[in-house]
Formats: C-alpha cells, sequence, structure tokens
C-alpha cells in the first residue's frame, strides 16, 4: 500500500473514530502521520489513566503498541504499562495477535486463520476497542519494578 494512501485511509479511520460513542472514554491525540496516543483506563480503576502509543508502518496493517510515560514522554518506562493479560511490560511489549509486537514474537500468527490480523472496517477502532476491552475485563494495576 503506498504511504499516501495509508495516511488517507488513516486518517478517514481517525475521523470516523472521534465520532463513534467510545471514544468518549479516550482522549486521542494524532502526533504523526500514521501515529496516535490514547489515554485511556479501566472501568476497574478509573482514575488509573495510561497512555497508549499507537503507530502503524502501514495502514491498516496491525499497530505496533506502547505505552508512554505521559510526565517524561518515555516509551521505556516498565511503569508506564497497565498490568493485563499478554501484555510484558519489562520487555516494553504485548504478546497479543492484535499489534505488531505480538506478531513479532509469533511469526507463525500471520498464516493461523484464528490468530491472523483481518483487515475488516476500520482498524484503527477495532483496535482501540480490543485494546480498551482487554483494560476493562483483565487490568490487574499498574506495573511496577
Amino acid at each position: 500500500m503506498s504511504d499516501e494512501l495509508s495516511e488517507l485511509n488513516f486518517q478517514q479511520d481517525l475521523d470516523e473514530v472521534l465520532h463513534v460513542e467510545d471514544a468518549q472514554r479516550w482522549k486521542i491525540e494524532k502526533v504523526g502521520t500514521l501515529e496516535i496516543y490514547v489515554e485511556l483506563s479501566s472501568v476497574k480503576a478509573p482514575e488509573e489513566k495510561f497512555q497508549a502509543r499507537l503507530l502503524w508502518s502501514a495502514y491498516p496493517d496491525v499497530a505496533s503498541l506502547k505505552f508512554r510515560d505521559q510526565k517524561s514522554g518515555r516509551l521505556d518506562l516498565s511503569t508506564a504499562w497497565p498490568i493485563v493479560r499478554g501484555f510484558r511490560p519489562a520487555s516494553f511489549d504485548a504478546c497479543v495477535n492484535w499489534c505488531a509486537e505480538g506478531f513479532g514474537l509469533h511469526p507463525e500468527w500471520k498464516n493461523d486463520p484464528d490468530k491472523k490480523w483481518h483487515l475488516v472496517g476500520n482498524a484503527m477502532l477495532k483496535t482501540l476497542r480490543i485494546l480498551q476491552s482487554e483494560m476493562d475485563d483483565y487490568f490487574g494495576g499498574r506495573f511496577k519494578q
């Protein structure tokens, strides 16, 4: 997919995301051509805020998922990560089939019909909804070193 087409698809999907009801729970900031920061929390601890960085190398492929320390802006602090199934804060990655890091850890998922990324609809919204669902259902607090 061309860079220009990726950018157009990204912007179109971002515009849609900003107008869905779910977006009321998120603070979304576009910070790069194919990059957003999303502030979110779990229903289990709404006062505990996390900022996810989603970055696509090509859109709508799977996004890279990192958590950003909101005070310093750093992506290399494990304490910026929530404890959620599949997340590996000490490694700064997530072993899940909806982010680029998961497919980097498990390249065989690309050929597994149950694990591969299905490019249907708004990929950004799909990613955000999965992330929010994982936060709501499996949140275990903030990672502490």
